[in-house]
């Protein structure tokens, strides 16, 4: 047992260890073990209050600490040995100076513990806290230290003196980067852990690839447990505060991040219900490309089962860009109009030409009560994927009804009424006529097919353009692949055009049939009017308002800190990719640069709490008063889990392998207990009857 008495209060830290003296002490009490007179030796644990010795550090060598660090690198042999009582005892001995002994001397109270630090992990054992005594004024009188393997019960015989020997077995030197003092959660083994919680990787798999990074296990510097339990003690420092950490952490983004708003709302119990937030960056898209919004309800969350609804739309790259984001724990029309409306709000009432949302009549409600303007549309995917769901076994097998069917619903040439005896048509031919959702998907047309919105831009949503003149010349272009004729009208004194395959109204992009006139025409230069800006590489560099109407500037401008960390860690893989295939000697200097920087920063940074550190590492300090409540678990539409559709087992069923039916005899995916085919008794094999049962 290390025990270090500070007697003295003149005298805070004398560091003289004694047996029963003023200050440290080394004492040795009666534990009732297996050693003659029951003397145990507990070495002190230091995991509480010392983290990350560098055992391997060039120190200086004249330093006893350094020579204890050359210790656990050429450690002796354990030797085994029995007590008076026959018990067995492990000793590994060491030389004389690393010895442990009454009236050592150490600057500091830590040094002390560091030094016994060391030296257990040069013997092979770890250590654990015990008793801490303090004077009235709260400054450190006694430091109790144990063997990670002393019992619990209290001694009330002490003596002064040193036993080395261990009634357990020591570690031996390939296990000793498994020992508890050995292993140490670095802040980077820390940060890697809540990065990888952000794109659900757990602790497990965190370990394995920092196994992997390491080259080892025995070099990772921790184990699964300590992964765990620090992941575990990220969970307890959120506990019930998560909903008001959020909700923290948003209005310093407001503080922080120049455009960024959000609004939120809570109901009678205090529970957060609704959230909404946007940034500068969402703002400039939606002014851009705010022409069409797709508004999501397919996400869900894992733990609050709350509804993630992002507002996305398609920028000049045809690729998808988000306006804003929202949390909803009801699916209802109150919570829809609610988050449409602070969209508007931080749109600058910028209303869109065309919203394009699922088929949930709360939407369907909700949308013309905020958007006095834009037109609705339902998601044509999502209906065209329930279609083989929809009818019976017999046309779903027939590929002939699912293609003629897409031809004619993504037919965007199609005037309504060639649409509607098209689908007519169809619908008779495989009989479908008393199909009840195929008979309400045709009364919805407006709301989904792309026939009823020639005039708006369907695949890229661009804003309605007409142009109407009493004098136009008329051209007749034949569309070979198709074998169809469009009709483009241009007008030369206004210089206005206009095409019967309306791609310009839809995409605002000008078909061939146009550029074919234009070229007929001689005309060296596209009029501007057909230039849309939404497709143009300067799309994005028109001014963004606040709330107030000014101009937010620099609004994109990084944080100055996570700019240089990212500048750092590149150029710190830039000199490892350039070094890793050089001499041994470049990486031992690398290294030996890296500690020398590091001895210089280490003497004036403080260290940080574990709350501190808590606080740096998730990017919001515990909460001091919680006025906002998570949801213990939002209750939406529906049972909480996916209808599997027949194409969805269809395609399980494809990667399972067939076997043999013993109804039908056939190989299939099913065997005799849920054969559609009627049970089938097979009758007895007839059994043989002897000669001698033979009657004459």
């Amino acid at each position: 047992m290390f025990s270090s008495n500070l007697g003295s209060k003149e005298s805070e830290y004398s560091d003289v260890w004694e047996g029963s003296g003023e200050l440290y002490g080394l004492e040795v009490s009666d534990g009732g073990g297996d050693f003659g007179t029951g003397f145990l030796c507990r070495l002190p644990s230091i995991a509480d209050f010392v983290e990350g010795v560098d055992i391997t550090s060039n120190e200086n060598p004249s330093t006893p600490l350094a020579r204890l660090a050359s210790l656990s690198k050429h450690t002796p042999p354990i030797l085994l040995s029995y007590s008076p009582k026959g018990s067995q005892q492990w000793i590994r001995k060491v030389e004389e100076e690393f010895m442990p002994r009454i009236g050592m001397e150490f600057d500091t109270l830590e040094d002390g513990i560091q030094f016994y630090r060391i030296y257990a992990i040069a013997c092979g054992f770890d250590i654990r806290k015990s008793t801490q005594k303090r004077f009235r004024d709260q400054t450190i009188r006694t430091k109790v230290l144990l063997c990670h393997r002393e019992g619990f019960g209290e001694s009330k015989k002490t003596k002064n003196m040193f036993r080395e020997e261990h009634n357990h077995p020591l570690v031996i030197v390939k296990n000793r980067e498994f020992q508890k003092l050995s292993r140490n959660l670095t802040l980077y083994h820390k940060q890697t852990i809540i990065n990888n919680s952000k794109v659900n990787i757990g602790a497990s798999k965190t370990y394995r690839i920092c196994k992997e990074v390491a080259n080892g296990y025995e070099n990772v510097g921790a184990s699964l447990l300590d992964f765990k339990n620090f992941q575990r003690q990220v969970k307890l420092f959120i506990g019930d505060a998560d909903a008001q950490m959020f909700i923290n952490n948003l209005e310093k983004l407001v503080e922080r991040k120049k455009g960024f708003q959000f609004a939120y709302h809570v109901d009678k119990c205090r529970n957060l219900c609704r959230v909404f937030w946007t940034d500068a960056h969402g703002k400039s898209a939606y002014n851009a490309f705010g022409d069409g919004v797709s508004f999501d309800l397919t996400y869900g969350t894992n733990r609050y089962c709350m509804v993630f609804t992002p507002f996305t739309g398609i920028d000049n790259h045809k690729k998808y860009v988000t306006f804003a984001c929202a949390l909803l724990s009801n699916e209802d029309e109150e919570s829809f109009v609610w988050v449409f409306q602070k969209f508007m709000e931080a749109m600058g009432r910028k209303e869109p030409q065309i919203i394009i949302t699922d088929q949930d009549p709360a939407i369907r409600n909700s949308v013309p009560v905020v958007f006095k303007t834009a037109r609705h549309r339902f998601c044509m995917w999502h209906i065209m994927n329930k279609v083989p769901d929809k009818i019976d076994i017999i046309t779903r097998k027939d590929t002939n009804f699912l293609s003629r069917l897409n031809e004619i619903v993504w037919n965007k040439e199609l005037d309504p009424t060639e649409f509607d005896d098209k689908w007519n048509e169809v619908i008779t031919e495989f009989g479908l006529e008393d199909n009840r959702w195929l008979s309400t998907m045709f009364d919805m047309k407006e709301y989904w097919i792309p026939t009823y919105f020639r005039d708006l831009h369907m695949g890229d949503i661009m804003s309605t353009t007409q142009s109407r003149s009493a004098s136009v010349e008329l051209s007749d272009i034949e569309d070979s692949e198709k074998k169809k004729t469009f009709s483009v009208k241009y007008n030369v004194m206004r210089s206005e055009v206009l095409c019967t395959c309306k791609l310009f109204e839809r995409r605002g992009l000008i078909c061939r049939h146009i550029f074919w006139v234009f070229s007929n025409k001689l005309l060296r230069t596209i009029p501007e009017k057909y230039i849309m800006s939404r497709w143009s590489k300067d799309a994005l560099r028109g001014p963004v308002y606040d709330l107030d109407g000014n101009i937010i500037q620099n609004y994109d401008a990084a944080d100055e800190c996570q700019l240089e960390m990212s500048k750092v860690w590149s150029e710190f893989y830039n000199v490892i990719s350039v070094v890793t295939n050089e001499e041994p000697d470049t990486l031992r200097n690398l290294q030996r640069v890296l500690k020398e920087f590091k001895e210089t920063i280490e003497p004036t940074n403080e260290r940080l709490s574990k709350q501190q550190e808590m606080k740096m590492l998730i990017g919001c300090s515990a909460a001091n008063e919680v006025r906002i409540l998570p949801l213990r678990q939002s209750k939406n539409k529906g049972s909480g889990k996916r209808m599997v559709t027949s194409k969805t087992k269809a395609i399980e069923k494809a990667k399972k392998p067939k076997r043999m039916c013993g109804n039908c005899k056939r190989m299939s995916y099913h065997d005799s207990r849920n054969c559609e085919e009627p049970f089938a008794k097979h009758p007895p094999e007839e059994e043989g009857i002897s000669d001698e049962e033979q009657v004459d």
